[in-house]
Protein backbone atom coordinates (compact mmCIF):
# COMPACT_ATOMS: atom_id res chain seq x y z
CA UNK A 1 0.00 0.00 0.00
CA UNK A 2 1.07 3.50 -0.85
CA UNK A 3 0.76 7.06 0.84
CA UNK A 4 1.62 10.32 -0.17
CA UNK A 5 1.80 10.85 3.97
CA UNK A 6 5.08 10.62 4.99
CA UNK A 7 4.31 10.56 8.93
CA UNK A 8 1.58 10.14 11.10
CA UNK A 9 1.19 13.42 12.16
CA UNK A 10 1.57 17.15 10.89
CA UNK A 11 5.05 17.56 12.08
CA UNK A 12 8.35 17.79 10.62
CA UNK A 13 11.70 15.82 12.18
CA UNK A 14 14.99 16.79 11.52
CA UNK A 15 16.77 14.19 9.66
CA UNK A 16 18.68 10.96 10.90
CA UNK A 17 21.01 8.99 9.37
CA UNK A 18 20.63 4.66 10.16
CA UNK A 19 23.41 2.73 10.82
CA UNK A 20 21.44 -0.76 10.96
CA UNK A 21 18.30 -2.61 11.71
CA UNK A 22 17.64 -5.39 14.11
CA UNK A 23 14.82 -7.74 13.94
CA UNK A 24 13.55 -9.14 16.83
CA UNK A 25 10.92 -11.44 17.54
CA UNK A 26 8.79 -8.50 18.98
CA UNK A 27 9.78 -5.79 16.84
CA UNK A 28 12.45 -3.61 15.57
CA UNK A 29 15.64 -2.03 16.73
CA UNK A 30 17.14 0.87 14.88
CA UNK A 31 20.63 2.38 15.36
CA UNK A 32 21.25 5.87 14.61
CA UNK A 33 24.56 7.46 13.46
CA UNK A 34 24.60 9.40 16.80
CA UNK A 35 25.24 5.91 18.99
CA UNK A 36 21.15 6.07 20.00
CA UNK A 37 18.88 3.66 19.93
CA UNK A 38 15.15 3.01 19.46
CA UNK A 39 13.06 0.24 19.74
CA UNK A 40 9.40 -0.14 18.73
CA UNK A 41 7.19 -3.01 19.08
CA UNK A 42 5.78 -4.60 15.64
CA UNK A 43 1.98 -4.18 16.73
CA UNK A 44 1.92 -0.63 17.61
CA UNK A 45 4.79 0.50 14.98
CA UNK A 46 1.45 -1.58 12.43
CA UNK A 47 -0.81 0.88 14.12
CA UNK A 48 1.01 3.76 12.98
CA UNK A 49 2.12 2.96 9.57
CA UNK A 50 0.92 5.57 7.42
CA UNK A 51 -0.65 2.78 4.81
CA UNK A 52 -3.71 4.37 2.59
CA UNK A 53 -5.92 1.94 4.27
CA UNK A 54 -4.58 2.25 7.83
CA UNK A 55 -4.49 5.94 8.31
CA UNK A 56 -6.76 8.69 7.24
CA UNK A 57 -5.25 10.65 4.64
CA UNK A 58 -6.23 13.93 6.13
CA UNK A 59 -7.08 13.63 9.39
CA UNK A 60 -3.80 11.08 10.01
CA UNK A 61 -5.74 9.17 12.55
CA UNK A 62 -5.43 5.55 12.75
CA UNK A 63 -8.06 3.78 11.08
CA UNK A 64 -7.20 0.27 13.13
CA UNK A 65 -6.98 -0.35 16.75
CA UNK A 66 -5.11 -2.76 18.56
CA UNK A 67 -8.23 -5.31 17.92
CA UNK A 68 -7.39 -5.41 14.15
CA UNK A 69 -4.18 -6.80 15.12
CA UNK A 70 -2.95 -10.65 15.15
CA UNK A 71 -1.42 -11.78 18.10
CA UNK A 72 1.22 -13.53 15.99
CA UNK A 73 2.10 -10.56 14.11
CA UNK A 74 5.95 -10.01 13.47
CA UNK A 75 8.46 -8.00 11.24
CA UNK A 76 9.93 -10.39 8.47
CA UNK A 77 12.15 -8.33 7.23
CA UNK A 78 13.31 -4.40 7.61
CA UNK A 79 15.58 -2.74 4.66
CA UNK A 80 17.17 0.76 4.93
CA UNK A 81 16.07 2.72 1.44
CA UNK A 82 18.82 5.93 0.64
CA UNK A 83 15.98 7.91 0.39
CA UNK A 84 15.84 8.19 4.72
CA UNK A 85 13.33 5.77 5.29
CA UNK A 86 13.17 1.86 6.45
CA UNK A 87 11.03 -0.56 4.78
CA UNK A 88 9.47 -3.00 7.15
CA UNK A 89 8.03 -6.41 5.64
CA UNK A 90 5.30 -8.46 7.91
CA UNK A 91 4.40 -11.89 8.80
CA UNK A 92 0.30 -10.82 8.22
CA UNK A 93 -1.94 -8.42 6.36
CA UNK A 94 -4.48 -6.35 8.55
CA UNK A 95 -6.48 -5.33 5.68
CA UNK A 96 -7.91 -7.08 2.00
CA UNK A 97 -5.52 -4.98 0.49
CA UNK A 98 -2.75 -4.91 2.38
CA UNK A 99 0.86 -6.12 0.86
CA UNK A 100 2.55 -6.47 4.27
CA UNK A 101 5.08 -3.52 3.06
CA UNK A 102 5.18 -0.16 5.03
CA UNK A 103 7.50 3.24 4.76
CA UNK A 104 8.71 4.72 8.14
CA UNK A 105 10.61 7.92 7.93
CA UNK A 106 13.58 7.18 10.14
CA UNK A 107 13.50 10.87 11.52
CA UNK A 108 9.51 9.91 13.08
CA UNK A 109 11.20 6.89 14.14
CA UNK A 110 14.25 8.69 16.02
CA UNK A 111 12.04 11.33 18.04
CA UNK A 112 8.71 9.21 18.92
CA UNK A 113 11.40 6.79 19.96
CA UNK A 114 13.47 8.78 22.23
CA UNK A 115 10.78 11.84 22.97
CA UNK A 116 7.60 10.52 21.96
CA UNK A 117 7.01 13.41 20.06
CA UNK A 118 8.76 16.70 19.47
CA UNK A 119 11.97 17.66 20.53
CA UNK A 120 12.25 20.86 21.20
CA UNK A 121 15.42 22.67 19.89
CA UNK A 122 15.00 25.23 22.56
CA UNK A 123 15.65 25.06 26.14
CA UNK A 124 12.16 24.67 28.20
CA UNK A 125 12.92 23.69 31.21
CA UNK A 126 11.70 26.04 33.76
CA UNK A 127 14.14 28.63 35.22
CA UNK A 128 13.24 30.14 38.81
CA UNK A 129 13.71 33.33 39.02
CA UNK A 130 13.65 35.57 42.38
CA UNK A 131 12.54 39.30 42.26
CA UNK A 132 15.92 41.03 41.62
CA UNK A 133 16.07 39.07 38.49
CA UNK A 134 12.40 39.25 37.25
CA UNK A 135 13.24 42.68 34.74
CA UNK A 136 15.56 39.91 33.19
CA UNK A 137 12.68 38.50 31.56
CA UNK A 138 11.67 39.33 27.91
CA UNK A 139 8.69 41.53 27.93
CA UNK A 140 6.95 41.60 24.49
CA UNK A 141 6.20 44.55 22.72
CA UNK A 142 2.16 44.80 21.56
CA UNK A 143 2.42 45.55 17.97
CA UNK A 144 4.67 42.76 17.38
CA UNK A 145 2.99 40.69 19.11
CA UNK A 146 -0.01 41.33 17.06
CA UNK A 147 1.60 41.30 13.50
CA UNK A 148 4.82 39.07 14.26
CA UNK A 149 4.85 35.46 14.38
CA UNK A 150 8.66 34.91 15.99
CA UNK A 151 6.98 37.44 18.86
CA UNK A 152 4.36 35.25 19.18
CA UNK A 153 6.54 32.50 19.46
CA UNK A 154 8.86 34.29 22.05
CA UNK A 155 6.15 34.75 23.81
CA UNK A 156 4.96 31.19 24.34
CA UNK A 157 9.02 30.38 25.24
CA UNK A 158 8.58 32.58 28.00
CA UNK A 159 6.01 31.70 29.72
CA UNK A 160 6.94 27.79 29.55
CA UNK A 161 10.19 28.49 30.59
CA UNK A 162 9.86 31.27 33.27
CA UNK A 163 5.94 31.08 34.36
CA UNK A 164 5.33 34.65 33.33
CA UNK A 165 5.73 37.83 30.44
CA UNK A 166 4.49 40.92 29.99
CA UNK A 167 3.07 42.11 27.18
CA UNK A 168 3.55 45.92 26.99
CA UNK A 169 1.32 48.52 25.08
CA UNK A 170 -1.41 46.85 23.29
CA UNK A 171 -4.36 49.09 22.38
CA UNK A 172 -6.54 49.74 24.85
CA UNK A 173 -10.02 48.59 24.09
CA UNK A 174 -12.20 45.57 25.73
CA UNK A 175 -12.26 43.35 23.17
CA UNK A 176 -8.21 43.15 23.31
CA UNK A 177 -8.26 40.62 25.83
CA UNK A 178 -9.89 37.90 23.23
CA UNK A 179 -8.22 39.15 20.50
CA UNK A 180 -4.78 38.45 22.13
CA UNK A 181 -5.32 35.39 24.01
CA UNK A 182 -7.41 33.96 21.34
CA UNK A 183 -3.84 33.36 19.25
CA UNK A 184 -3.23 30.76 21.80
CA UNK A 185 -6.38 28.82 21.83
CA UNK A 186 -9.57 28.07 24.01
CA UNK A 187 -10.55 30.08 27.33
CA UNK A 188 -11.76 28.44 29.98
CA UNK A 189 -15.11 29.43 31.62
CA UNK A 190 -15.48 29.77 35.51
CA UNK A 191 -18.07 30.76 37.56
CA UNK A 192 -17.18 34.41 36.92
CA UNK A 193 -17.57 33.87 33.26
CA UNK A 194 -15.53 33.47 30.33
CA UNK A 195 -14.29 37.23 30.70
CA UNK A 196 -14.71 38.97 34.20
CA UNK A 197 -13.53 42.62 35.06
CA UNK A 198 -11.86 43.15 38.48
CA UNK A 199 -12.80 46.65 39.27
CA UNK A 200 -13.68 48.18 42.66
CA UNK A 201 -17.47 46.80 43.73
CA UNK A 202 -19.68 48.18 46.45
CA UNK A 203 -21.21 44.37 46.66
CA UNK A 204 -18.36 42.26 46.09
CA UNK A 205 -18.29 38.47 45.73
CA UNK A 206 -14.77 38.17 46.28
CA UNK A 207 -11.78 40.24 47.43
CA UNK A 208 -10.33 40.69 43.70
CA UNK A 209 -12.93 43.46 43.82
CA UNK A 210 -12.15 45.29 46.73
CA UNK A 211 -9.26 47.93 47.77
CA UNK A 212 -7.86 45.36 50.10
CA UNK A 213 -4.53 44.58 49.73
CA UNK A 214 -4.11 40.83 48.03
CA UNK A 215 -1.48 38.60 49.21
CA UNK A 216 0.12 36.30 46.36
CA UNK A 217 -2.09 33.71 45.30
CA UNK A 218 -3.29 31.67 42.70
CA UNK A 219 -6.99 31.89 41.40
CA UNK A 220 -9.81 29.26 41.43
CA UNK A 221 -7.57 26.97 43.93
CA UNK A 222 -10.76 25.17 45.46
CA UNK A 223 -10.82 23.78 41.45
CA UNK A 224 -9.80 20.01 40.71
CA UNK A 225 -8.03 21.41 38.07
CA UNK A 226 -6.58 24.73 38.55
CA UNK A 227 -6.49 26.95 35.30
CA UNK A 228 -2.85 26.43 34.23
CA UNK A 229 -2.75 29.68 32.82
CA UNK A 230 -4.42 33.03 33.49
CA UNK A 231 -4.01 36.34 31.51
CA UNK A 232 -4.81 40.02 32.95
CA UNK A 233 -5.00 43.30 30.56
CA UNK A 234 -5.23 46.50 31.91
CA UNK A 235 -7.62 48.92 30.43
CA UNK A 236 -7.74 51.39 32.96
CA UNK A 237 -5.39 51.98 36.48
CA UNK A 238 -5.20 55.73 37.61
CA UNK A 239 -5.71 54.89 41.30
CA UNK A 240 -2.48 55.45 44.11
CA UNK A 241 -1.46 52.01 44.72
CA UNK A 242 -2.83 49.47 43.47
CA UNK A 243 0.65 47.83 42.15
CA UNK A 244 0.87 44.06 40.57
CA UNK A 245 2.85 41.56 42.44
CA UNK A 246 4.20 38.52 41.43
CA UNK A 247 6.26 35.18 42.62
CA UNK A 248 7.47 32.70 41.62
CA UNK A 249 6.24 29.61 43.38
CA UNK A 250 8.64 27.26 41.99
CA UNK A 251 11.44 29.60 43.41
CA UNK A 252 10.21 29.52 46.69
CA UNK A 253 9.39 25.56 46.44
CA UNK A 254 12.69 25.17 45.43
CA UNK A 255 14.47 27.78 48.58
CA UNK A 256 12.43 25.75 51.19
CA UNK A 257 13.42 22.16 49.76
CA UNK A 258 17.30 23.42 49.78
CA UNK A 259 16.81 24.49 53.66
CA UNK A 260 14.29 22.13 55.11
CA UNK A 261 13.32 19.13 53.15
CA UNK A 262 10.70 18.14 56.27
CA UNK A 263 8.74 21.40 55.80
CA UNK A 264 8.97 21.23 52.08
CA UNK A 265 7.84 17.18 52.16
CA UNK A 266 4.56 18.14 54.93
CA UNK A 267 3.77 20.78 52.40
CA UNK A 268 3.77 18.27 49.23
CA UNK A 269 1.72 15.43 51.50
CA UNK A 270 -0.77 16.99 53.96
CA UNK A 271 -4.28 17.40 52.14
CA UNK A 272 -4.72 21.17 52.36
CA UNK A 273 -8.85 21.71 52.12
CA UNK A 274 -10.10 24.79 49.99
CA UNK A 275 -13.13 26.12 49.74
CA UNK A 276 -15.01 28.75 48.37
CA UNK A 277 -17.02 31.27 49.88
CA UNK A 278 -19.94 32.51 47.76
CA UNK A 279 -23.64 32.64 48.18
CA UNK A 280 -24.16 31.09 44.49
CA UNK A 281 -20.86 28.41 44.55
CA UNK A 282 -19.73 25.92 46.42
CA UNK A 283 -16.53 24.27 45.24
CA UNK A 284 -14.34 22.46 47.30
CA UNK A 285 -10.87 20.48 47.03
CA UNK A 286 -8.28 18.78 49.67
CA UNK A 287 -4.68 18.64 48.21
CA UNK A 288 -1.40 19.24 49.46
CA UNK A 289 0.30 23.16 48.13
CA UNK A 290 3.08 21.50 46.63
CA UNK A 291 2.22 19.07 43.53
CA UNK A 292 4.33 16.93 41.55
CA UNK A 293 3.75 14.98 38.06
CA UNK A 294 4.24 11.17 37.14
CA UNK A 295 7.99 11.59 37.63
CA UNK A 296 8.23 13.26 41.16
CA UNK A 297 8.57 16.88 39.75
CA UNK A 298 7.35 19.32 40.77
CA UNK A 299 4.16 20.81 38.56
CA UNK A 300 1.58 22.82 40.89
CA UNK A 301 1.69 25.18 43.69
CA UNK A 302 -1.91 25.32 44.82
CA UNK A 303 -2.57 28.18 47.63
CA UNK A 304 -5.01 31.40 48.15
CA UNK A 305 -5.15 32.27 52.26
CA UNK A 306 -8.65 33.65 52.45
CA UNK A 307 -9.97 30.23 51.17
CA UNK A 308 -8.31 27.93 53.01
CA UNK A 309 -10.74 25.65 55.24
CA UNK A 310 -9.78 24.70 59.06
CA UNK A 311 -6.92 22.24 59.28
CA UNK A 312 -8.27 19.01 60.77
CA UNK A 313 -5.64 16.53 63.02
CA UNK A 314 -3.86 15.46 65.60
CA UNK A 315 -3.13 19.09 67.37
CA UNK A 316 0.75 18.31 67.31
CA UNK A 317 0.72 17.88 63.66
CA UNK A 318 -1.92 20.73 63.20
CA UNK A 319 0.81 23.00 64.19
CA UNK A 320 3.59 22.11 62.09
CA UNK A 321 1.33 22.09 59.36
CA UNK A 322 0.44 26.01 60.29
CA UNK A 323 4.06 26.83 61.07
CA UNK A 324 4.66 24.96 57.55
CA UNK A 325 2.20 26.79 55.31
CA UNK A 326 3.07 30.24 57.62
CA UNK A 327 6.83 29.69 56.31
CA UNK A 328 6.05 29.08 52.90
CA UNK A 329 3.95 31.99 52.92
CA UNK A 330 6.07 34.52 54.71
CA UNK A 331 8.93 33.63 51.93
CA UNK A 332 6.60 34.23 48.97
CA UNK A 333 5.45 37.80 50.21
CA UNK A 334 9.10 38.94 50.97
CA UNK A 335 11.18 41.39 48.82
CA UNK A 336 13.40 38.78 48.07
CA UNK A 337 10.67 36.64 45.80
CA UNK A 338 8.06 38.97 45.23
CA UNK A 339 8.18 42.26 43.19
CA UNK A 340 5.90 45.11 42.43
CA UNK A 341 5.17 46.93 39.31
CA UNK A 342 2.57 49.21 37.81
CA UNK A 343 0.38 48.24 34.69
CA UNK A 344 0.07 50.24 32.81
CA UNK A 345 -3.19 50.86 30.31
CA UNK A 346 -2.37 48.42 27.01
CA UNK A 347 -0.59 46.23 29.66
CA UNK A 348 -1.10 41.85 29.84
CA UNK A 349 -0.08 39.96 32.47
CA UNK A 350 0.17 35.82 31.34
CA UNK A 351 1.38 33.79 33.59
CA UNK A 352 0.94 29.89 34.72
CA UNK A 353 -1.22 29.82 37.20
CA UNK A 354 -0.15 26.96 38.80
CA UNK A 355 3.25 28.36 39.39
CA UNK A 356 3.03 32.43 39.68
CA UNK A 357 1.54 33.88 43.04
CA UNK A 358 -0.23 37.25 41.99
CA UNK A 359 -1.91 39.87 43.98
CA UNK A 360 -1.59 43.65 44.05
CA UNK A 361 -0.98 46.34 47.09
CA UNK A 362 -3.83 47.87 48.65
CA UNK A 363 -5.47 51.10 47.24
CA UNK A 364 -8.61 53.92 47.78
CA UNK A 365 -11.72 53.17 46.04
CA UNK A 366 -12.06 56.96 45.58
CA UNK A 367 -8.66 57.31 44.35
CA UNK A 368 -9.18 56.51 41.14
CA UNK A 369 -10.39 54.16 38.71
CA UNK A 370 -8.66 50.75 38.30
CA UNK A 371 -10.08 48.18 35.43
CA UNK A 372 -8.77 45.07 35.02
CA UNK A 373 -10.31 42.40 32.43
CA UNK A 374 -9.18 38.85 32.60
CA UNK A 375 -9.49 35.31 31.60
CA UNK A 376 -8.03 31.68 32.33
CA UNK A 377 -6.99 28.80 29.74
CA UNK A 378 -5.46 25.57 30.10
CA UNK A 379 -1.78 24.66 30.00
CA UNK A 380 -1.74 22.19 26.88
CA UNK A 381 -3.13 24.87 25.17
CA UNK A 382 -0.17 27.06 25.67
CA UNK A 383 2.07 23.77 24.50
CA UNK A 384 -0.13 23.33 21.51
CA UNK A 385 0.46 26.47 20.12
CA UNK A 386 4.22 26.44 20.64
CA UNK A 387 4.25 22.45 19.07
CA UNK A 388 2.01 24.25 15.95
CA UNK A 389 4.46 27.18 16.08
CA UNK A 390 7.92 24.88 15.55
CA UNK A 391 6.59 23.36 12.09
CA UNK A 392 7.16 26.43 10.69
Amino acid sequence: MTSSLLTPDFNSYPSRKVENLTVHLLGLEVTYDDNQKTFHLSSDLRIHAVDDETTHQITREPLISPLDIPDDLSIKDAKIINDGTVSVTWSHPVTVNDSCVSIFQTSWLYQTGLYGGIHHENDLENETWEAKEFNNIISIDGNDYLGNNESFKKMLQTIIKFGVVVIKGLPVKESMLEEVVSKIGTIRSSNFGKIFDVKFKNDPDSNAYTGEELLVHNDLSTREYVPGLQFLYCIENETNGGLSTLTDAFAVAKYIKKKNIGIYNLLSEYPMSFANKSASSDYRIDLPIFNHDNKGKLSEVRWTCWLRSPLRGELSYMKKVHDAQKYFYKLANESRFKVEFKLNPGDMMCMDNRRILHGRTSFLGNSGSRWLRGCYMERDELWSAYRVSERS
